[in-house]
């Protein structure tokens, strides 16, 4: 639920979520990090979290689980290096390090698509697309978007893609470049997360 929330964006969700989550894992902090995908989105939605709240326990967080991807990372490039530079541009982020939250970004996005994590590399693309927005460059986080929104397309989720395009649709106005594969129909509840999407059947 603390995932489902952080990718729709729904911030007192999140926050419920993550305090329950963390609480949960509170006296066996190591125990937690064997699961990966959990220690991955924790420090995701920490930095997040950070940003929304200025709460320096959910930079703590974030850090503690940057810490340990950089170790796994050690072991696994494959499967952990661009969990490691995603996480470390968001600390970047956070600290108002906008050089190196720049670099580490086009790291985590470039490490994903070498590496085959299409849905990893959409969520790269789209963390940057956020960050430039913040930065005030507009046109940068729109080719962050397109990617986005093009890769998870690509993965089949196709609700996140569709709320995505209404978000810069929204943010940054309309684009002509930011389209999408017409063999798809597109639910009309997408900012809610709706997921009754088909493909098209022949015509």
């Amino acid at each position: 639920k603390m995932y489902i929330s952080f990718m729709l964006r729904e911030y007192e969700q999140m926050n419920a979520f993550a305090e329950t989550f963390f609480e949960f894992n509170l006296r066996t902090w190591t125990l937690m990090y064997h699961d990966t995908a959990h220690s991955f989105y924790g420090g995701l939605v920490s930095f997040w979290m950070y940003r929304q709240s200025n709460d320096p326990k959910w930079a703590s967080r974030g850090r503690k689980a940057l810490i340990a991807m950089k170790k796994w990372s050690e072991s696994s490039a494959h499967n952990f290096q661009h969990k490691a530079y995603l996480l470390e541009a968001e600390e970047a982020f956070c600290n108002n390090d906008i050089e190196s939250a720049k670099s580490l970004y086009e790291k985590a996005v470039s490490t994903a698509r070498e590496h085959r994590f299409i849905n990893e590399e959409a969520l790269a693309c789209e963390l940057a697309g956020n960050f430039f927005l913040e930065v005030e460059m507009k046109d940068t986080a729109m080719e962050y978007f397109m990617q986005a929104h093009q890769r998870y397309h690509d993965w089949g989720a196709v609700a996140k893609s569709n709320a995505l395009f209404e978000f810069v649709q929204r943010v940054l106005g309309p684009s002509p470049r930011l389209g999408v594969d017409s063999s798809f129909t597109y639910p009309n509840n997408i900012e809610n997360g709706g997921t009754n999407c088909r493909k098209r059947g022949p015509k």
